[in-house]
């Protein structure tokens, strides 16, 4: 099979810049469907932060995210402020929180608070203690000291419905060197929205090939991060809940 058209000197401005159209967002697709990272790489490597996020915009969301782990964080950063805020929440909700946190913390900080403010608060909360500017970002977005947001543990298991319980096991050990203590996994859907809760005890002792979602408690209880801290400790007690 051919492999992708060469982008040909109709596509380049003065100076060898591309001009971003349909045929050339055709051939990056194609490359990152191939895995072909030098040439995507080389492709991208001198374009304005403006046509880098005209370009993701053209690309499906799992194209986008594999460029945006592919790209030195400094420059994939540079076009998050110029996407669309819907699209790029959708681009960022699912990437590794290691290449989500590279690409936040290369931000300047109004416009790392804009990223961290369009996002789904339990991820947001998930990042924010692991940025440099964590105190800045934290007073910015709204997340005090005092509130639920400020003292919640940053590391958690979060696992998506449609894995069975051998995914999710294998998840839990692949991540238990970055969390102290695991007490239950959470089950999220589509915009990280929790969906379930799942207790390490029952995980243990279903059978491998169920589904998580099959499995997960559906009545549970929980605070949005900007409830008082003294009043999410009170419903964290009264609950015998971990935080």
């Amino acid at each position: 099979m051919p492999g992708p058209a060469a982008v040909t000197d109709e596509n380049e401005r003065p100076g060898g810049l591309l001009e971003i159209d349909e045929a050339v967002a055709a051939d990056l697709a194609a490359l990152l469907d191939e895995d072909a990272r030098g040439m995507v790489l080389n492709l991208v490597a001198d374009l304005y932060p403006a046509d880098l996020a005209l370009l993701l915009s053209r690309l499906e969301t799992e194209q986008g995210q594999k460029l945006l782990t592919w790209l030195a964080p400094a420059q994939g950063a540079e076009a998050l402020p110029e996407l669309d805020h819907n699209y790029r929440t959708q681009l960022l909700a699912d990437l590794p929180a290691t290449h989500l946190t590279a690409l936040v913390d290369a931000l300047d900080t109004d416009d790392a608070a804009d990223v961290l403010a369009d996002l789904p608060e339990m991820l947001a909360v998930r990042v924010l203690p692991r940025l440099g500017d964590a105190d800045d970002l934290t007073e910015l977005l709204g997340y005090g000291e005092e509130t639920a947001g400020g003292i919640m543990a940053a590391e958690y298991v979060a696992v998506p419905p449609a894995w069975t319980v051998a995914d999710v096991t294998e998840e839990v050990r692949r991540v238990a060197r970055m969390v102290e203590e695991v007490y239950a996994v959470f089950v999220v859907g589509e915009g990280r929205v929790l969906e379930g809760v799942v207790s390490l005890k029952k995980l243990l002792l279903s059978p491998a090939e169920r589904s998580i979602a099959e499995i997960m408690e559906r009545d549970f209880i929980s605070v949005t991060t900007n409830v008082d801290q003294e009043e999410a400790a009170q419903v964290m007690e009264r609950y015998d809940l971990v935080s």
